[in-house]
């Protein structure tokens, strides 16, 4: 009698396929490969949590709801399944035929992207963070969603809103954020664009300390590490 069940390493395997499909924008085949995770293990929430998004991102918001409700009746309080919920229930590019018109770009932000990432002069940066969480993690995140500025004593990390660690400042501009934070500057900062090597922030400058009234929070001719790329 043949064996037909997979093997643990196979499950781990199709999980960095579709990681790496998500990764890649292959939306086609990240759905593919996790109703492929599905058939040998229909309650896996890391898999049902890709697929809802593959489908959010392929522009069908209604079978994304189904899929994340069902992830909520495995296990009521996942953060990923609510938080996507709330984003689609509040997102204003969604009909009633449960399709997106912008190509399933869902977006914390109802302000357009090209506004949100709009670059000024010594009051916005872009910014590859190091020390990256690991791609399960990335492949959760979308262009446009907020994202949380931690200063420590002597580092910068970033986390999601909801204190998921994300990766860290490079060490020259931590120290240069930690330094305008306590005197007073204010901050937010999005995501801009991810893979599986590299994440990218827009850190923004939304209030400057009286203190720091002549001096730009950036310094525009600076090109951190991996920048270029």
């Amino acid at each position: 009698m043949i064996n037909n069940t997979p093997k643990a390493v196979d499950i781990q395997q199709l999980t960095q396929q579709a990681i790496y499909a998500a990764m890649s924008l292959n939306w086609e085949n990240a759905i593919k490969i996790n109703k492929k995770i599905l058939k040998h293990s229909k309650t896996d929430i890391e898999a049902l949590n890709r697929l809802a998004k593959a489908k959010i991102c392929s522009g069908n918001m209604s079978e994304a709801q189904k899929i994340y409700k069902k992830v909520l009746t495995l296990d009521k309080f996942n953060i990923i399944a609510r938080k996507n919920l709330n984003k689609i229930s509040k997102s204003p590019n969604s009909s009633p035929n449960g399709k997106n018109h912008t190509n399933g770009q869902l977006n914390t932000q109802t302000t357009n992207l090209s506004a949100l990432f709009l670059f000024e002069p010594g009051k916005t940066k872009l910014i590859n963070l190091l020390n990256l969480a690991p791609p399960q993690v990335l492949a959760t995140l979308n262009s446009g969603d907020q994202v949380l500025i931690n200063p420590k004593n002597h580092s910068v990390t970033i986390s999601t809103i909801d204190n998921v660690y994300l990766g860290a400042l490079p060490d020259d501009l931590a120290h240069r954020l930690i330094a305008f934070t306590k005197g007073g500057n204010k901050y937010d900062a999005y995501i801009k664009c991810t893979n599986l090597k590299i994440l990218t922030i827009f850190i923004r400058e939304v209030y400057r300390s009286p203190k720091f009234i002549s001096q730009p929070s950036f310094q525009t001719n600076q090109i951190y590490p991996d920048e270029r790329n």
